[in-house]
């Protein structure tokens, strides 16, 4: 299905001629509406699939996926309060990939930051000392070395994430 629009139209509109686009894209092979945005010099927002004149033209992709669904309140107020973050490195593939999986079993959303560089190894023993095992895992502010999935555990129920 080929669109021609040559006035500009209300989103709603839009979307709703999208939406059949797509579906009549689905058994026949035209190629992709493109969408364009703009303001007009009285501030207005224009939707087209016509390129208009000027400069200041935005591409609009409605073809993207939807975003992910929305995390439960709890785990975006732990993850707000007490951030998660996962140290590894190369060198520790089976436990980094256990710790990996907990975290993900437990739908925590963590930061993984990879020790890779001499630069990396010097601020990760400046920070949590000459002596710390990788996996290391913070939770806020606390630091727990080497991968326990009993403290972990405990750790991420006091700051609140859920259990799945």
């Amino acid at each position: 299905m080929t669109l021609s629009m040559k006035t500009t139209i209300p989103l709603a509109i839009l979307i709703a001629l999208f939406a059949a686009d797509a579906v009549a894209q689905q058994v026949t092979s035209d190629p992709p509406l493109n969408i364009y945005r703009w303001k007009d010099k009285k501030g207005r927002i224009h939707y087209s699939d016509l390129l208009p004149p000027g400069s200041d033209v935005e591409s609009v992709n409605l073809r993207d996926k939807p975003p992910a669904q929305t995390l439960p309140y709890s785990t975006r107020k732990a993850s707000s309060d007490f951030p998660v973050v996962i140290y590894t490195a190369s060198n520790c593939e089976q436990l980094c990939t256990e710790a990996r999986a907990f975290l993900s079993g437990r739908g925590v959303p963590f930061t993984e930051v990879a020790i890779q560089t001499a630069t990396d190894q010097a601020n990760f023993r400046q920070r949590f000392g000459s002596q710390a095992v990788i996996p290391v895992l913070t939770v806020g502010t606390i630091s727990l070395i080497g991968y326990e999935i009993n403290g972990w555990g405990r750790q991420l129920d006091l700051a609140g994430y859920q259990k799945k």
